[in-house]
C-alpha cells in the first residue's frame, strides 16, 4: 500500500486542497454542482471530482446528493471550518484597508420579520456597499434550523429567550397585542383579557411561529380555549384577513405601526421575556463579514419599551 508523504513534522499529508475546499463552499452557497460549477469558471465534472476527492481525504461523505443536495451532519461542521479556512486566506490576501472596511464578501441573513431587521440591514449595506447580501424570510422555527443547516450565515428572529448552542444577541423586547379592526368595538380599549375574546373568531399564525406560541401561552394560562377560525402564514396576510372581517389576531404591537385600518390591543397575561434577537452560529463569529455583521446589530440596537 502506498504511503501519503511524511510532512517536516513527521504527520502525514491529509490530500486536502485549498481548491476542494473553495469547491465544496461554492456547491452549498450555490445548492447545485452546475451552479457551483458556474460560480467558478469551471467545468460541473471538475466540481465533482473536487468534491469526491475532498471526501476521500476526509474520509467521511459530506454532501447527500439525492433526494435533494444536503449537508450531512460532518459536513455542516466542516463547512463552517471550511469558509473559515477560505476567509482566512481572502483577509491575508487582502489589503489591511480592505478588510477593514469589508469592500468584498458575502453575507446571507434570515428574517421572520421586516419592521426592525431592514433597518439593522440597510444600515450595515449603507456602510458596506461592495458586500454581497441576500435575505430570506420565514418564521423562527424554519430560520433557526436554516442556521444550524449552514443555508443562511445569520437570522434576525422573534424568540423566547436566547437559543441553545448558538450565539444570540438581543435586539429589542417586543410586546404581544390583539389586532383588531379600526372601527371594531375592542379597539378603543387599553387592555383586554383572554377571556374576553373566547367566543370572538380568532386567527392565529402557523405553528412554529414564536407569535403563536405566546398567544398559546397565554389563553392557557388564563384556562381559554380560543376559538381558532384558520390558521395564516406570515403577518402580513394575517392583517389583511383581520381587516377582511374574518377575524381577530395576535401580533406583535409594533407589526401594526403605520396602518391605520388596525389597532392593537395589548393583552393581559402576556409572558415576559420575548424579544428580538440576532442569531449565528458561534464558529461563523470568526468569519470577519458573519462577525461585523453581529457588531454592527450590536452598535445600533435600540430595545422598544
Amino acid at each position: 500500500m502506498t504511503r501519503k508523504p511524511l510532512k517536516p513534522d513527521g504527520r502525514q499529508e491529509s490530500g486536502i486542497t485549498l481548491s476542494a475546499l473553495r469547491t465544496f463552499v461554492a456547491i452549498v452557497d450555490a445548492g447545485s454542482f452546475s451552479k457551483a460549477a458556474a460560480a467558478l469558471g469551471v467545468s460541473q465534472p471538475s466540481v465533482s471530482i473536487q468534491l469526491n476527492s475532498l471526501e476521500r481525504a476526509c474520509r467521511v461523505l459530506l454532501l447527500h446528493r439525492r433526494p435533494r443536495l444536503e449537508l450531512t451532519d460532518a459536513g455542516r461542521d466542516l463547512f463552517v471550518r471550511a469558509r473559515l479556512i477560505i476567509s482566512r486566506l481572502e483577509e491575508f490576501e487582502g489589503s489591511v484597508s480592505d478588510l477593514r472596511e469589508l469592500r468584498r464578501g458575502n453575507l446571507s441573513v434570515g428574517l421572520s420579520g421586516p419592521h426592525v431587521a431592514m433597518p439593522l440591514i440597510g444600515s450595515f449595506v449603507e456602510r458596506n456597499p461592495s458586500l454581497t447580501l441576500s435575505t430570506r424570510i420565514g418564521n423562527t422555527s424554519t430560520l433557526l434550523a436554516d442556521i444550524a443547516q449552514c443555508r443562511i450565515d445569520a437570522a434576525i428572529v422573534a424568540m423566547m429567550g436566547a437559543a441553545p448552542g448558538l450565539s444570540c444577541t438581543k435586539v429589542a423586547d417586543l410586546r404581544l397585542a390583539l389586532c383588531v379592526r379600526a372601527d371594531d368595538p375592542l379597539a378603543r380599549r387599553r387592555t383586554i383579557r383572554p377571556q374576553d375574546v373566547a367566543s370572538r373568531p380568532l386567527i392565529m399564525r402557523e405553528e412554529g411561529s414564536v407569535t403563536r406560541q405566546i398567544a398559546e401561552r397565554i389563553f392557557a394560562a388564563a384556562r381559554t380555549r380560543p376559538s381558532i377560525r384558520m390558521e395564516i402564514t406570515g403577518r402580513e396576510a394575517m392583517k389583511e384577513a383581520i381587516v377582511a372581517g374574518l377575524g381577530l389576531g395576535v401580533l406583535f404591537a409594533h407589526e401594526t405601526e403605520g396602518d391605520s385600518r388596525l389597532v392593537p390591543v395589548e393583552m393581559a397575561g402576556t409572558p415576559p421575556g420575548a424579544a428580538i434577537y440576532a442569531v449565528t452560529l458561534g464558529e461563523s463569529l470568526e468569519i470577519p463579514v458573519v462577525r461585523a455583521f453581529i457588531e454592527h446589530v450590536t452598535m445600533r440596537v435600540s430595545p422598544r419599551k
